[in-house]
């Protein structure tokens, strides 16, 4: 913490009884459900003129007297899910919600609010690192990618300002975060758990959603799913089954790491239906792969509760088959757009190609992310932030910002990849299996060029770092979370230190 006078007197005003209250309620583990219980009530009633406040004064009340950033870490995960289907600028009616003056005025001024308390945490108190004054794994593909958003279309005769917005938006989604909890986040034994307690949180709230989505919004109607009608208010079908990838890993974290783990187990095969249940055909493929290969994890993992995870999977497999094999006609008609659509590429293929017809165009910082992607075609849905995406990440760089681009993502896929396999445990497998599903979901979907699970990325990026103390000059020895896994061995072998110890002295 840097020392001053604002530092010690907002140490004076943390010994007050209720900001320690309060700063240890949002430290504590109850919190963060509580938040996701808020966000799921506000997504359900339409609650976000209330909601919104309440979350930049959790945010700023913790950037201000908080020892640690941990709290904020909360709404990052889940702020998202708040927005209702009420006042969602989609489907058939949109709502005009966020188009309005005085939602505009309130969002503006919160943002700069919460804008201004991350950056006087990140002047003012100062955490155990800098990414500023040290070099991290990840500086240099920060720094190109970073330009790389910032000059898409540079050179471009149709460039416009609003790249240049969207690019320093998407920069700040990718990479702001990492930054900002680089510098202010303390390294705990329990932030990797903590980090997945909220992704099973937001599972949970996702999966609700898509819940009410189907029986009472009404997308399952004459015995099928209707993939366009299914929509949350932040999302459409293929977001809602790539967030429920994206975060369902956490449950094999906790299978892996709980005394009941096969509880969690079962609940992962839950929203993996869920996944199902959107027809994101994206979405299952990634999904899937990540559920056989834990299937496959579970079942020759040396542990003493291997045979339940044995006997729960032959189970789950029999019982697939039989129900396939039975109500086959009606997985068809409740399926039936995917089904219909098989392998059919969604016009994926068009798509591919004008990025590609694009970036001949200009071939160094691209054609900007607002250029269309051909001429007089649009997906036609309707917002007034994001513009039409290819559909994979390569192309959209490619496209978007160049081959300047295209070096840039291939430097930070390097460094991320140069951490992959360093000393594996079980909080660095959840954590790259996490990285691999937004990457992997983004290679036929956008989802990393829509700002909160860029966030997310960002996040993780940090979590990959520090799980293997790669900080270029951090502190010396492994990061705690890397040791979490010997704990045991390691407690054993203290004890039995302590204990020669003993016997010697008694000697």
């Amino acid at each position: 913490m840097k020392e001053g006078i604002i530092p010690d007197k907002i140490s004076q005003l943390r010994q007050k009884d209720a900001i320690r209250k309060i700063l240890d309620f949002f430290d504590g583990w109850i919190y963060p459900a509580v938040y996701a219980f808020l966000a799921l009530l506000s997504s359900f009633f339409g609650l976000e003129l209330i909601f919104y406040p309440i979350t930049a004064a959790i945010i700023i009340f913790c950037c201000l007297f908080g020892k640690d950033t941990k709290p904020v870490l909360v709404p990052v995960v889940l702020v998202v899910y708040s927005t209702s289907r009420l006042h969602s600028p989609q489907g058939e009616k949109p709502s005009g919600f966020f188009s309005e003056s005085y939602v505009i005025a309130e969002m503006s001024v919160l943002a700069v609010l919460i804008l201004a308390a991350f950056i006087f945490r990140m002047i003012v108190f100062r955490g155990e690192d800098n990414f500023f004054r040290k070099k991290t794994a990840f500086t240099l593909g920060i720094i190109l990618m970073s330009l790389a958003f910032l000059l898409n279309g540079a050179l471009f005769t149709g460039y416009k300002i609003s790249d240049l917005i969207l690019g320093v938006a998407v920069a700040l989604s990718f990479f702001g975060l990492y930054i900002f909890f680089y510098n202010t986040l303390e390294k705990r034994s329990d932030t990797v758990k903590y980090i997945a307690y909220l992704l099973l949180l937001s599972c949970c709230v996702i999966f609700l959603q898509l819940l009410k989505a189907l029986f009472i919004d009404g997308a399952f109607k004459d015995g099928s799913i209707s993939k366009n009608d299914l929509l949350v208010g932040w999302g459409m079908s293929n977001n809602i089954g790539g967030m429920l990838v994206m975060f369902f890993p956490s449950c094999f974290y906790f299978a892996a790491t709980c005394r009941k783990g096969i509880l969690f187990y079962a609940l992962a095969f839950v929203f993996f239906g869920g996944v199902c249940l959107t027809q994101s055909r994206a979405s299952i493929l990634v999904g899937g792969a990540v559920l056989a290969a834990a299937m496959v994890f579970f079942t020759f993992r040396k542990d003493v509760a291997r045979r339940i995870f044995v006997i729960f999977n032959i189970i789950v497999v029999v019982a697939a088959a039989i129900i396939f094999i039975v109500f086959l006609d009606k997985i068809k008609e409740i399926f039936a757009v995917l089904f219909d659509r098989g392998f059919d590429d969604s016009e994926r293929f068009f798509i591919w190609k004008s990025g590609w017809k694009n970036f001949l165009r200009a071939p160094i910082f691209g054609v900007g992310f607002y250029e269309p992607i051909a001429p007089d075609w649009s997906y036609g849905i309707p917002n007034g932030i994001f513009p039409d995406m290819y559909h994979n990440i390569f192309v959209q760089i490619l496209a978007s910002c160049g081959a300047f681009g295209l070096v840039a993502y291939g430097v930070h896929l390097y460094e991320l990849g140069r951490l992959a396999f360093k000393k594996l445990n079980t909080e660095r497998i959840f954590i790259f299996i996490v990285l691999a599903c937004i990457i992997g979901t983004s290679l036929l979907d956008n989802h990393l060029f829509h700002i909160f699970p860029a966030m997310v990325y960002s996040v993780f990026l940090l979590l990959a770092e520090r799980s293997c103390g790669c900080e270029k000059e951090g502190s010396p020895g492994e990061d705690r979370c890397c040791e979490a896994e010997n704990t045991e061995e390691r407690v054993n072998t203290e004890d039995g230190a302590k204990s020669a110890a003993a016997a010697e002295k008694q000697k």
